[in-house]
């Protein structure tokens, strides 16, 4: 055989964009990257399926040296995809436990006022009348003999003694002093 007989040849051919695009849905499943590459597979493959001799072309080798050098990198995208994925969904986790953790923490830290003490969470929503009275131990008939005394509301006197802030509404409740607005109830 003659040497030009043993190289291989180059043959140009213009495809329908439809046969195209079904070629580059192939190449992709099947690990290709150049179209001239897939042709030749293609042929190849389709003329040994067709019973008709190759001569001693074997195709699962090129095949097989095709997907060894196209799967590496494939699969390290997928691990660096994988590691984000994971990284984001552990940042995501941190954040809504640490919002929760805060806002468990603020709903539920003391502060002593001097006379009792209540959550960040009461003094947002306000104390009343009568939780203010079991704090400081205080019972109804002592309330309205020391007002009287006072020549006092229970309420003022209240406020007079605890220098919380009455709120408005059907039901006020009382709010600590450093709490400006107080929300009607």
């Amino acid at each position: 055989m003659e040497d030009s007989e043993k190289k291989s040849v180059q043959v140009t051919t213009y495809l329908p964009k439809e046969v195209l695009e079904q070629l580059k849905k192939w190449m992709d499943d099947n690990y290709q990257r150049s179209v001239s590459q897939a042709v030749s597979l293609i042929v190849e493959h389709f003329l040994k399926k067709d019973g008709r001799p190759l001569g001693d072309t074997d195709l699962a080798p090129r095949v097989a040296a095709l997907e060894s050098a196209n799967l590496p990198p494939r699969l390290e995208q997928l691990e660096i995809q994988m590691q984000m994925m994971r990284e984001a969904l552990i940042a995501a986790g941190a954040r809504s436990l640490a919002t929760g953790v805060e806002e468990h923490l603020a709903e539920n830290t003391s502060i002593s006022s001097g006379q009792f003490t209540y959550t960040v969470k009461e003094a947002r929503e306000g104390l009343s009348k009568t939780e203010i009275m079991r704090r400081l131990d205080i019972s109804p008939t002592t309330l309205k003999r020391q007002a009287e005394a006072e020549r006092m509301t229970e309420e003022k006197y209240l406020t007079k003694i605890t220098g919380w802030q009455l709120g408005t509404g059907e039901r006020p409740k009382y709010f600590p002093p450093t709490q400006r607005s107080s929300p009607s109830a």
